[in-house]
């Protein structure tokens, strides 16, 4: 075998492209053939001396032979390695598959073989793709995928992509790699194509797949409904927020706004969710990073009514202190919707009509104490939750926040007599203002004073009194809520529900890693965030099963326990200048058969696959 240089022109016949052909030379007779095996690309990696090395060793592990001498680099032998298996599995050489029956009934077969040419090709991870291809069929996403207009090529690219996001999530040019270099996903998806898996191919399966964006999420939900069916109407909302890397100047909806993960310096985008009470996605949206999260609620509450049919039943809606403003609980109200939230008001005036307390535990096992409570002038039902856990946190916080105001204060009030320390009135004022932004939650509980010698500008003193009526009882909250026929422990089992909102995020922004994100164009964006809420919807049915069967990993513990189920391809010489090449699954683990076992999926795709090549 050899390399040879290939040089074509464009149509204006000025620009000049090169690439490289790899090429067998054989004898029929007395006569030379030669016979083209492979394009092998620019190879830019690749010195030109190092070419007939390169050819050689494919040659190599295609016969099966051993030089006598080991003359590749590291580099060489990889790139051998992958042009060695792309002309193994296109067939270049007359292929001749022995078809066996994977089952309990599989008859051995005895081959004659050369044990020193026994070598193992590649090794790739399949159990956490497995799991995914078991859990999209189970959904039914192939099907889905063709009825909205994609043909086979373009379902499987999309059905890699999900693969991808959900197991390995990042950019479109690392799931390229990825898939091509680390991932078996391509041996659970074939296709009758020579096109590679491209991160162009990836985008445009991404891009289709979010034009049909309701279809998807009505298809997936209506599934999820139907494996769960009987879980109570409940719809709790929230909205969070992420931060891109980069500029952002080509988009319309990075704004900066009030990071909640602090970071200031990012422009942000912000995204809404309501979930159902199993975590399920019935509503998402993507909004400018400066929205108000109050403002969100109303377009929720029009595109979730749409899934209810309010005559036969009425969802209640959980959310949080950001968003249940009196307008947005008025515009509940208006719709006959009950709802439970934190109150953003603290009653100063409220009756206790039962005196009883009752003691609950939250959801980390620690006391509390809630009792029913009527607020003055207010037609909804009070619940008030005094938290001893909470109490701790909040003394902790103020104590740490309390002792930096004094220090800062105290630092400032001893430099009023100190050459070249701010002393002039003005001054002063501006640094106690910085200094009370800074400390905002301590500062407003204390009554400042200053002493100013107008004739010379400066403040010669300053007081600063904590004010005792402006402290606010500790640890204490309260949940408002509509539907007063309600039992303590309802109402607070309720309001938990918004922890799987704080779940939903954390498993998108972690485990899937949807942020930062990277991408600078809206349209990119989007469906950027909208594959990670797709894959979101898988995870989240696997995890809900796995915790029926009292398997309560995170989806990351899960990931990493699938990963060392391998696909590995081994080659070794047979009698008669044949080559067999052998695909074959490793056995699961103790933890892996568990996880298959609770989702009741098969726990590998097949056992082995043959193929014998004769040798040329």
């Amino acid at each position: 075998m050899y390399i040879r240089k290939i040089e074509k022109k464009d149509r204006s016949g000025q620009k000049v492209y090169t690439y490289y052909r790899l090429v067998h030379t054989y004898k029929v007779g007395k006569k030379v053939r030669q016979q083209n095996i492979l394009n092998l690309g620019k190879l830019e990696n690749i010195e030109k001396e190092d070419f007939k090395i390169l050819a050689n060793r494919i040659e190599e592990i295609l016969t099966g032979t051993v030089s006598m001498f080991s003359v590749t680099s590291d580099e060489i032998e990889q790139i051998a390695q992958k042009f060695a298996k792309q002309i193994v599995d296109k067939g270049v050489f007359p292929i001749k598959k022995k078809k066996r029956v994977v089952s309990q009934e599989l008859q051995q077969e005895y081959q004659m073989v050369d044990m020193d040419s026994m070598e193992q090709l590649e090794s790739k991870s399949i159990g956490g793709e497995w799991l995914i291809k078991q859990a999209l069929d189970l959904f039914k996403i192939g099907e889905l995928l063709k009825a909205i207009g994609m043909n086979e090529k373009e379902s499987v690219m999309a059905q890699q992509l999900l693969t991808a996001k959900i197991l390995h999530p990042s950019s479109e040019l690392e799931t390229e790699r990825w898939l091509q270099e680390s991932s078996g996903a391509l041996e659970l998806y074939p296709v009758d194509d020579d096109r590679p898996t491209t991160r162009y191919r990836l985008y445009k399966a991404a891009t289709h797949m979010y034009k049909h964006k309701d279809e998807i999420e009505k298809h997936i939900y209506t599934k999820t409904y139907d494996i769960f069916s009987g879980r109570s109407k409940i719809i709790i909302y929230d909205l969070t927020n992420m931060y891109f890397e980069g500029q952002m100047r080509l988009s319309n909806k990075a704004a900066f706004g009030r990071s909640k993960e602090k970071r200031y310096d990012c422009r942000l985008v912000g995204f809404a969710l309501a979930i159902d009470s199993m975590g399920f996605l019935r509503y998402n949206k993507v909004y400018p990073g400066n929205i108000s999260e109050p403002k969100t609620f109303k377009q929720m509450i029009d595109d979730v009514e749409k899934q209810f049919d309010t005559r036969v039943e009425t969802p209640m809606v959980v959310m949080d202190a950001g968003i249940s403003t009196e307008e947005n609980l008025e515009l509940l109200k208006q719709r006959k919707y009950d709802y439970v939230c934190v109150s953003r008001i603290i009653p100063k005036e409220y009756s206790e009509p039962t005196k009883a307390i009752i003691q609950l535990k939250d959801n980390r096992g620690h006391n509390i104490a809630v009792e029913k409570v009527l607020v003055k002038d207010k037609e909804d039902a009070f619940l008030k939750v005094k938290s001893e856990q909470k109490q701790i946190k909040e003394d902790s916080i103020n104590q740490k926040l309390t002792q930096g105001f004094v220090e800062r204060m105290t630092h400032l009030n001893e430099g009023l007599s100190i050459p070249r320390r701010t002393k002039k009135i003005t001054a002063v004022h501006e640094t106690v203002g910085r200094i009370k932004d800074q400390y905002s939650r301590i500062a407003k509980l204390y009554k400042i004073t200053y002493q100013e010698d107008t004739k010379k500008g400066v403040v010669t003193d300053i007081q600063w009194e904590k004010q005792k009526e402006r402290e606010k009882p500790k640890g204490e909250y309260f949940l408002r809520y509509s539907k007063k026929e309600l039992q303590e422990k309802e109402i607070w089992d309720i309001y938990n529900l918004t922890r799987e909102v704080e779940a939903c995020f954390r498993i998108l922004k972690t485990d899937l890693n949807i942020r930062p994100i990277h991408h600078q164009k809206d349209a990119y964006i989007e469906p950027h965030i909208w594959l990670g809420i797709v894959g979101y919807q898988i995870v989240n049915y696997i995890r809900i099963k796995l915790k029926k069967q009292d398997i309560n990993y995170s989806w990351s513990t899960v990931v990493e326990k699938m990963r060392s189920q391998q696909i590995s391809l081994v080659s070794v010489n047979a009698k008669e200048s044949e080559k067999i090449y052998t695909k074959l699954v490793t056995r699961p683990t103790k933890d892996q058969k568990r996880i298959y076992d609770a989702l009741g999926f098969k726990n590998r795709p097949f056992i082995r696959k043959t193929k014998v090549v004769p040798q040329m």
